[in-house]
């Protein structure tokens, strides 16, 4: 074996060490990474988590019951969570009874060939204290539950 020949197996064994590496730690990354954090279900960025996990999953009933009285009464349901979303809480105002809570909605709506298609919109649900508990006044309407016609939503 000539000395060019050791280099360039040396060389090749050093890349797919690298390669091997690269690998590793991006299957640690995703097998580490925690999942979603529970917020405080009393405060109005946990109302607006429990909201968009019912409707994700289908759960409109239980989404109904996070709504203020008035719009949960008159709630003609719509046909809410229909697609894959994830939800990302940016940016959260309170002031007094009321309270703004802004949020990042990424639709998944496809498969390309290097990864699934997402559209990100902005989104902000409104809410008000009922009773001593934070309530939804308005969603963003890819997570609206009730007809806009029945319930002001």
């Amino acid at each position: 074996m000539t000395d060019h020949d050791k280099r360039t197996r040396g060389v090749l064994i050093a890349l797919l060490a690298g390669v091997a590496l690269v690998i590793v730690i991006a299957l640690i990354a995703v097998f580490t990474r925690g999942g979603t954090a529970t917020l405080d279900p009393e405060s109005p960025e946990g109302v607006v988590q429990q909201y968009s996990q019912a409707v994700i999953e289908g759960d409109t009933p239980a989404a109904i019951e996070l709504l203020i009285p008035e719009i949960a009464e008159d709630c003609r349901r719509t046909g809410g969570g229909d697609g894959d979303h994830r939800v990302t809480l940016t940016e959260t105002t309170v002031n007094g009874d009321s309270a703004r809570v802004e949020v990042v909605i990424a639709t998944v709506y496809g498969s390309g060939p290097l990864g699934p298609d997402e559209y990100e919109s902005d989104g902000v649900f409104q809410l008000e204290q009922v009773g001593g508990r934070w309530l939804i006044a308005t969603t963003p309407w890819e997570l609206t539950v009730c007809d806009q016609s029945g319930a002001g939503l």
